[in-house]
């Protein structure tokens, strides 16, 4: 017999929310380790596959690329086979091309299933979110996203750190295994915890919809990447390129008209929504964006090993989770728009002071300025949910969730991808010798405190009044 939340708070009692805020943060914890962690593996698998930079980030850009894509199914998934069995089949998917992993021969293997992985992540991650509005309807909210912000913003600073350690021991196959204890558990808990109502009725799923936006997110990224190599006029670069903003505006279009759109460009009517959404693209940059560029920084240019890079990020986890609470309680009494200030500033100031220490920095030096900056993104997850969501009717809800979450996915692997560009970019333009390397993180750095200053803008205009 199905179960919803109802039944289920009657069936659990009064601590029913905090039992299923600890799952919901367990699948969260393991799709985001899995998600970061590969970033202090890649001079590893670099090494080991003999392959450079460009090929080598599509194993964080796939699995962001594939996971945004699949952000966009999560509504429907979870009103047609409910969220126990969307959950179930996700996670299940999730652990076998983790376990396939381990046996890869080629670095195309392993882009293949860290592809399939995202798009488990994309349908699950969604979830969370929802659940929590809606078991946390009577108060609480604020809290209970700051606590959930443990699970997902902790995790990309636990995952290089647990990740380098185990890698040193027993190489970069390490952290495809990391998530599969959290993925267990969280399979197990859902089968209990997690609601199993559903809408049979619910309409089919926009299928050529979804395959407009898969091929143009993969294009452009592609695009870009084939870019990094052998230039804007290649026709390796342009041509996908051109195809991925062709299939961009057909999607768009489609969306427009569509009675059931994948992205529901609707939400975009209120403003504070509009301009939340450019906050969670920089904080999709910045989350990724730091945890890729941070690890690869230590290893390349200050000469860290894996588990010593993982060492120096994790202080930050500490620091961001502290912050996460911190970011639930204010969340509840400021408002959304001063909080995403604060956050991003502090941020921007994280950014700009590891860009200026340069080459040669002191461990501490590296590792005070790197916590400043989770001190600031601990602060925006929460306030960028309520800041969004707080607009939104209750039907709108399990939309807006799911598209903002798009919204920050699609930063960060574009993101990621950007930076990658940039670096390179300024790493052949200083001569490609190991001071323009040093030059090159220093300006990529310097970069992303530019974008984050930049979001301040629409974010003091994220208000809680309908438009």
């Amino acid at each position: 017999m199905a179960e919803d939340l109802e039944a289920l708070q009657q069936r659990f009692g009064a601590r029913y929310p905090q039992w299923l805020l600890g799952l919901l943060m367990l699948g969260s914890m393991a799709m985001i380790l899995a998600s970061t962690s590969i970033n202090v593996a890649l001079p590893a698998i670099m090494a080991d596959f003999s392959i450079g930079r460009p090929l080598a980030q599509w194993l964080a850009t796939g699995f962001l690329a594939a996971m945004t894509a699949g952000l966009l199914l999560a509504a429907w998934c979870q009103a047609r086979l409910g969220a126990r069995r969307t959950v179930q089949i996700g996670l299940g998917l999730f652990g076998l091309a983790s376990v396939l992993a381990l046996v890869a021969t080629s670095a195309w293997q392993l882009i293949a299933l860290r592809i399939l992985m995202g798009a488990c992540a994309g349908i699950i991650q969604p979830l969370a979110m929802v659940l929590i509005f809606r078991v946390y309807s009577d108060g609480g909210r604020g809290m209970a996203l700051g606590i959930y912000g443990l699970g997902i913003m902790v995790a990309p600073t636990l995952g290089p750190t647990v990740g380098g350690y185990l890698i040193d021991h027993f190489g970069w196959g390490a952290v495809f295994w990391l998530p599969l204890p959290l993925c267990l558990m969280a399979l197990v808990g859902a089968q209990w915890l997690m609601p199993s109502d559903r809408d049979r009725r619910t309409p089919a799923v926009d299928l050529p919809a979804f395959a407009l936006l898969s091929v143009a997110l993969f294009t452009l990224l592609g695009a870009l990447a084939e870019a990094q190599r052998f230039g804007w006029l290649a026709p390796s670069a342009w041509l996908p390129g051109l195809i991925g903003l062709g299939c961009a505006l057909a999607f768009l279009r489609r969306s427009r008209s569509s009675e059931r759109p994948l992205l529901p460009l609707q939400l975009w009517r209120h403003a504070a929504f509009r301009k939340a959404s450019w906050v969670a693209l920089v904080l999709g940059l910045g989350l990724y964006g730091s945890t890729y560029l941070i690890p690869l920084f230590l290893q390349t240019v200050e000469g860290y090993s894996a588990g010593e890079a993982g060492l120096l990020l994790l202080p930050t986890g500490v620091v961001l989770g502290l912050s996460s609470f911190l970011g639930g309680w204010a969340s509840d009494r400021l408002s959304a728009a001063s909080m995403l200030v604060f956050g991003l500033l502090v941020f921007a100031l994280s950014s700009a002071a590891l860009g200026l220490v340069g080459a040669g920095a002191s461990f501490l030096a590296l590792c005070a300025w790197a916590c400043v900056g989770r001190l600031g993104l601990g602060l925006l997850l929460p306030a960028m949910s309520t800041g969004s969501l707080d607009v939104l009717s209750r039907d709108e809800l399990a939309l807006g969730a799911g598209a903002i979450t798009f919204v920050r996915q699609l930063g960060g692997a574009f993101g990621v991808n950007l930076l990658t560009f940039f670096l390179e970019w300024r790493h052949t333009a200083g001569g490609g010798d190991a001071a323009a390397e040093a030059m090159a993180f220093e300006q990529s750095f310097w970069l992303v405190a530019l974008l984050f200053l930049v979001a301040v803008v629409p974010a003091r205009g994220v208000r809680p009044a309908r438009v």
